[in-house]
């Protein structure tokens, strides 16, 4: 089972609604097909954000650091 659902609008644009989840079964091979490259594609994402927060979470700890501000201040940081 899918955790999103892939919405049709009138306009021809498709919207990924994460609150719905689409069983295998309700797809044809086709749509199974773009199902699986979009979820790899939210799994990118996914951990592109939490790669992202790690990063600024250790770069928060970081400033803090009051060995790190002594090397900023002697210019060896």
């Amino acid at each position: 089972m899918f955790n999103f659902k892939i919405i049709a609008c009138p306009d021809g644009t498709q919207v990924i609604d994460p609150s719905l989840k689409t069983p295998y079964a309700a797809l044809s091979p086709i749509q199974m097909v773009e199902y699986m490259e979009i979820d790899a594609q939210i799994a990118a994402m996914e951990r592109l954000k939490r790669k992202g927060r790690r990063e600024a979470d250790r770069k928060r700890k970081l400033g803090r650091n009051p060995f790190y501000k002594a090397a900023c201040m002697f210019g060896l940081a």
